[in-house]
């Protein structure tokens, strides 16, 4: 039976990893890309070269209730460790959380996904708020992914948030990340501590900062040879991060060698840079995506 939100050559139901997570195939003239319904899991995009954007683990994981390493994961209602310390997922649950799927529609031009998460007894247990989020896909000549999230209870709360996009890179020595210069950031593996950046960023691993930023992004790849421009909007917060090898040897979903093929440049709004949401009023983040050959 055909799904109810398939559309025929631009939509197309699949089933991901041996646990046959439930996700869909989007196509578009100027593109295609694979989402995952768990964790609204953006885990590919090819544009029109057909060259891909994202980096997915080699072991990565496709199993109900586990973060899968790679792609663009949605980190929500917190990012990072949860405020009250041991006993909650990290980057909160929205990310193996099984979504819903709201809508679809295509044109000659685009195709659109539309998803949704909102509140149940699992959240609940969680995260003491009501809430209604989805995830809006969009894809032209370019991925747009908008984070819309609604306050459904009765009390104002608060959120930290991001889309954790890992990008597929020939080696982290040959790239370059431009755009942060004259920020402030605080640097996750120096206690925290705020930091100025003193032109634009050296790229060397391992590193994990917030940056203070909300403006566009540019990614340039000397081995791929290509540039990856990220712009956002309602982001204050851009994160870079890479582990390195050391790190990453001991984290079974990366293992040694390949933290040297993927950076993470995030949209977010993280730490002091929460966003308040009022009862029933909304938020979205934004994020595009978009890739040019460059000659370097």
């Amino acid at each position: 039976m055909q799904n109810p939100y398939s559309i025929p050559e631009r939509v197309e139901f699949c089933t991901l990893g041996a646990e046959q997570l439930p996700g869909f195939n989007l196509y578009a003239p100027g593109g295609r890309a694979t989402v995952s319904l768990h964790g609204a899991q953006l885990l590919s995009y090819k544009p029109g070269s057909g060259q891909e954007l994202l980096w997915l683990s080699p072991k990565a994981r496709f199993q109900p209730g586990i973060a899968i390493r790679g792609g663009i994961p949605v980190c929500w209602p917190w990012f990072g460790a949860h405020p009250d310390g041991a006993g909650f997922p990290a980057h909160g649950f929205a990310r193996t959380s099984l979504w819903t799927v709201r809508s679809s529609q295509a044109d000659a031009q685009s195709t659109e996904l539309c998803l949704g998460l909102n509140t149940s007894q699992a959240s609940l247990d969680l995260w003491p708020h009501r809430f209604d989020l989805e995830l809006q896909i969009r894809l032209d000549q370019r991925l747009s992914l908008t984070l819309r999230t609604r306050n459904d209870d009765e009390q104002p709360f608060a959120i930290t948030e991001a889309l954790h996009s890992y990008f597929a890179i020939g080696a982290i020595d040959q790239i370059a990340i431009d755009g942060l210069a004259g920020c402030r950031y605080r640097d996750k593996l120096d206690g925290m501590n705020w930091k100025d950046q003193l032109g634009e960023m050296a790229v060397v691993a391992p590193f994990d900062r917030v940056y203070d930023h909300p403006d566009t992004t540019l990614l340039t790849d000397s081995v791929a040879k290509r540039q990856i421009r990220l712009q956002k909007a309602n982001s204050r917060s851009t994160v870079v991060w890479n582990p390195g090898d050391e790190v990453a040897a001991q984290m079974a979903d990366i293992g040694s060698g390949n933290s040297a093929q993927f950076v993470c440049i995030e949209a977010g709004n993280c730490g002091e840079r929460q966003v308040e949401l009022q009862p029933g009023q909304s938020h979205s983040l934004e994020l595009v995506l978009e890739s040019c050959p460059v000659n370097v």
